[in-house]
């Protein structure tokens, strides 16, 4: 029973470090789809006094990927709905109308990146306006933002703390096996091999928890979301868990567990 137990104060910690972890890599690769999605559903509205093509907006900001001309007939059916004008009036007002065009920019910026683009645009002489509804964007974008930072923030510390637990137990480890690691110095046996209880210890440990780590994420990403109603989450399930994480977790885990083999075996020798 206290084998078991001794093996799980390093598990726990090393799992609480990789589940960090791995939700990590989920969390931005499903923000990333949809940054995206965001991206493909904004666009800003530039108003020109002539017609122009997408060479000559892009000149003047490179973050201008595509254009979109907005139909006036349908603005100008509008007014004469409204207005009931004759056709005179109606040719006035398509020579008094200027022309829209809905700009589709490469990625999801943020709003003083906009404010740019805005102002770099605005320079063009044949530029009237540009609207960025940077009100609705930036009330979007600020939400997002502070999402990812607690998220991220809340990641670092658990990792910080678990890797501080698994040092006090390999401590321990070390303490228990203490009188075999002296006779074994007596010998003349080197210090790492004399603590390769240790680092057998930590790379079992590392081994079990990254797999069971790996098959939590499974679980969630074919069980828990794949018969959830989670919108977000059902449109890029395939973004939760991959089989690259497995080897990403394995190599991390071992990782750790060793550097904190290696900072115990370290202060014993300076001792």
């Amino acid at each position: 029973m206290k084998f078991i137990k001794r093996h799980l104060s390093i598990i726990f910690p090393l799992m609480a470090i990789l589940l960090g972890l791995e939700f990590f890599i989920a969390f931005d690769r499903t923000t990333k789809q949809y940054e995206k999605s965001l991206q493909d559903e904004y666009s800003m509205l530039i108003v020109s006094k002539d017609e122009m093509s997408i060479d000559d907006i892009t000149a003047w900001d490179k973050h201008i990927i595509k254009i979109e001309d907005i139909n006036k007939s349908e603005i100008i059916g509008k007014i004469n709905q409204a207005m009931e004008v004759n056709s005179t009036t109606d040719a006035k007002i398509k020579s008094a109308i200027p022309n829209f065009y809905a700009a589709k920019i490469d990625k999801y910026l943020d709003t003083t990146e906009l404010q740019k683009i805005k102002t770099n645009l605005l320079k063009n002489p044949q530029i009237s306006r540009v609207e960025t509804f940077d009100s609705v964007y930036k009330s979007n974008y600020g939400l997002f933002s502070f999402i990812k930072f607690s998220f991220r923030t809340f990641i670092i510390f658990m990792s910080i703390i678990g890797f501080f637990l698994i040092i006090k137990q390999m401590e321990v480890w070390n303490y228990i096996h203490a009188q075999r690691m002296r006779v074994m110095e007596i010998f003349g046996a080197p210090l790492l091999f004399r603590s390769k209880v240790l680092i057998r210890v930590a790379i079992i440990d590392a081994i079990i928890a990254s797999f069971i780590t790996s098959f939590v994420f499974w679980y969630l990403q074919y069980i828990v979301i794949a018969n959830g109603n989670i919108t977000i989450l059902d449109e890029n399930i395939g973004s939760v868990f991959s089989v690259g994480d497995i080897f990403i977790l394995l190599f991390t885990s071992l990782f750790i567990a060793l550097t904190a083999v290696l900072i115990v075996v370290m202060n014993i020798k300076e001792e």
